[in-house]
Order: structure tokens, then C-alpha cells, then sequence
């Protein structure tokens, strides 16, 4: 046995999170029922060639249901209960992309919250369960149901 296959197996490299940056634009209130959209716009500021992002979003119980409403041919998504799982391809310096996401509020008044969060990898074969659990920083977007 080698001392590298003895080695414990290492997430793939991520990129510096300032070299990525990302907005989250959400409508502030929304009726009982209602539903509103998030646009979540990821952009590589200066990571220097090919990445690959995970953006991942956790919905609160307020919600009934999510659906990706609007994204490019090149993302990935799927939707499991109330998360949200995103999967971007091919993020050149100075690209960015928008996943849109419409969430349908619950029949109660309160404040519903999504949170959202973000890595990049230049591993095109990186797990995204794996990548899930490194995320260090999120953005809560809250919303009042009226």
C-alpha cells in the first residue's frame, strides 16, 4: 500500500468565495397563498478559468411548494420537498448566470424565510452532496405573508 492511496480522500479545491459573488432579489411581502420569485444571479468575479458552482436553498415550512421557473440549458437543477439543489456549468471569468425560482406561501400569516448558499470548484466531477456541507457562507432572504 502507497502512502497516497492510504491517504483520506480530499473534497475537490474551491475557489476563494470573494473570486464569486451572487445577488438574491425577492419581492419584501406576499398575500396569504400567493408567490413570489426569487432571482438568484451568480457571477465569477476573478477566478480564472473553467468553475463550477453548487447553489443550494433551504425553504422554511411557510412554504407549500418551490419550482425553478427560468435558468439556462447549461444548469442543473432538482427540487426535493422544499430544497433546492443547483448544479452551474462552465462559469468563465466574467460570466454569471440567474436561476429563477418561484415559492408558493403558505395559508398563514408570518415571515417565510429561504436561505441560500454558494460554492464554487474547478472540479467538473465534484459531488454536490459533499460540496453541500462546506458551504460557509448563506444569505437569508426573508418575506412576510400578509
Amino acid at each position: 500500500m502507497s502512502a497516497s492511496s492510504a491517504a483520506p480522500a480530499v473534497a475537490p479545491a474551491a475557489a476563494a468565495p470573494s473570486d464569486f459573488g451572487y445577488v438574491i432579489t425577492f419581492p419584501k411581502h406576499v398575500h396569504r397563498g400567493g408567490s413570489l420569485v426569487y432571482a438568484v444571479k451568480v457571477r465569477n468575479r476573478k477566478a480564472r478559468g473553467q468553475h463550477y458552482v453548487a447553489l443550494v436553498g433551504d425553504f422554511s415550512k411557510r412554504f407549500r411548494k418551490i419550482r425553478v421557473v427560468s435558468k439556462p440549458r447549461s444548469v442543473k437543477c432538482s427540487v426535493k420537498g422544499r430544497g433546492l439543489s443547483c448544479w452551474i456549468t462552465s462559469l468563465d471569468k466574467g460570466d454569471s448566470t440567474t436561476v429563477r425560482i418561484r415559492a408558493w406561501a403558505g395559508s398563514r400569516r408570518g415571515t417565510a424565510t429561504a436561505t441560500f448558499g454558494v460554492i464554487a470548484t474547478s472540479d467538473a466531477d465534484a459531488d454536490i452532496r459533499k460540496l453541500r456541507k462546506e458551504i460557509g457562507r448563506k444569505i437569508k432572504a426573508s418575506t412576510r405573508i400578509r
